[in-house]
């Protein structure tokens, strides 16, 4: 794990993946779990997951309410269903209704100095677990749980920094005014880039609002999303407002904003990660973005929240070339490539809020 995370899910996520390959299985969570309140918190799942269900993300539910994964905090040791079909009509909590077919199970607890504070499940592996691989998957965890604390404590130890560096800014100061005059520069030259930067902030802000993010990083992808396209402040009107398809020139003229928005702040000593949130908004989870082809988790948290925003606000608008695709053509792209391109995490809340928030109902900012 020498790596330089950015988000604690990204920390989790990693750890599971390692766990659910290294016991051969095909699928994975990873919860945490509060002993003290006898209460989950859903936090991670394996890739696999993604395709046979949405997640209820950062939701608390009682122990006493969970199904098969919280044996193993009831029992406080490890569990495995290795017929779990020839089991199922014997456990007390099942797997609830509509779930995807779980063939065999083994949930883990994490329990470092005797506590329990998560619980790492994995299954339907083709062959069973044996008494020998629980034992040795189990010591793994708990040895390899230090070390993933140390990676959370790190990431926690940054943002309390940046948000004490965050909190010493007000509104009226220098920074914020430079970003919001930016903003405005870019609207006398493209009214269209404009009215998508503020859609795409408000539609960020809401999403940020919904995840585990803390202030500073709410109010950091708000401010981000309203300049994440100001690389285009240095490309010719006519091109911005073609009436007409870009042409391969154009395309790649286009294709540089985010690079030269981000350089436009590299330089500068920011509480937020406003050029990685700017260089990295057309970066895409399989590496099929740009400009520098990201993949995963290379790619902040910010920029994962821009990049749904700003894909959603461009396919439900008009833009100079061409009539908007569509509120559900957006939606359809959304979930066609949630987790393939983008964030699932992120995906699935925008998806929830499009059906509880007003702002984002047919008739308010779309059609």
């Amino acid at each position: 794990m020498a790596r330089d995370y950015l988000y604690k899910r990204d920390v989790l996520a990693n750890f599971l993946d390692v766990v659910t390959d290294l016991s051969q299985s095909e699928i994975g969570y990873l919860h945490l779990v509060d002993e003290a309140r006898q209460e989950i918190e859903l936090a991670v799942w394996s890739g696999k997951v993604f395709e046979r269900c949405t997640t209820a993300y950062a939701s608390h539910y009682p122990v006493s309410d969970a199904g098969i994964w919280a044996e193993s905090i009831r029992q406080r040791r490890p569990v495995v269903h290795n017929d779990y079909a020839g089991m199922a009509p014997h456990l007390k909590n099942g797997l609830p209704e509509g779930h995807f077919p779980v063939t065999r199970h083994l949930g883990i607890p994490v329990m470092p100095a005797s506590k329990i504070v998560a619980v790492l499940g994995v299954g339907n592996r083709s062959t069973p677990y044996s008494e020998a691989e629980i034992e040795e998957l189990s010591l793994f965890i708990n040895s390899a749980w230090s070390a993933v604390g140390l990676k959370i404590n790190d990431i926690e130890q940054r943002e309390l920094d940046r948000l004490l560096k965050y909190n010493a800014i007000q509104p009226e100061t220098t920074l914020l005014k430079v970003i919001a005059a930016m903003s405005d520069a870019l609207e006398l030259r493209d009214e269209y880039t404009s009215a998508h930067q503020r859609n795409v902030s408000l539609i960020s802000h809401k999403i940020a609002s919904v995840l585990d993010l803390n202030e500073r990083q709410v109010e950091g992808v708000t401010l981000g999303a309203l300049v994440h396209d100001i690389g285009k402040i240095g490309i010719p009107a006519e091109i911005l407002n073609k009436m007409k398809p870009l042409n391969g020139a154009e395309y790649q003229l286009i294709k540089e904003h985010p690079s030269d928005g981000a350089n436009l702040f590299k330089n500068i000593d920011l509480p937020i990660p406003l050029a990685q949130m700017i260089e990295q908004h057309h970066e895409r989870l399989d590496g099929s973005g740009y400009p520098n082809r990201l993949k995963g988790d290379d790619i902040c948290i910010e920029a994962r929240i821009i990049a749904v925003a700003d894909t959603f606000d461009a396919m439900a608008s008009d833009r100079p070339y061409r009539y908007s695709p569509g509120r559900q053509a957006a939606i359809e792209e959304l979930r066609s490539n949630r987790n393939v391109k983008y964030d699932a995490y992120v995906v699935d809340r925008f998806l929830e809020l499009l059906d509880t928030d007003p702002d984002l109902k047919p008739g308010a900012i779309y059609k």
